[in-house]
């Protein structure tokens, strides 16, 4: 089917983050700051245990 597709490819698309103490996923961050014009910090909270942490992205100058 078309939708199923379509649905799997959005999933593909999406970053999941497990969480770093029990494995849940975790597929929006609690929060986001910019901290250059090249790095982002996100602070992380799961639901299923409480833990929170931080990743951060660094991006190449366009």
């Amino acid at each position: 089917m078309e939708v199923s597709r379509d649905i799997a490819r959005f999933a593909r698309s999406r970053p999941v983050i497990e969480c770093a103490q029990c494995g849940e996923r975790i597929y929006i961050p609690e929060w986001s700051e910019c901290v250059d014009g090249c790095r982002v910090r996100h602070l992380w909270r799961c639901d299923a245990c409480g833990t929170s942490f931080e990743t951060s992205v660094r991006f190449e100058m366009a």
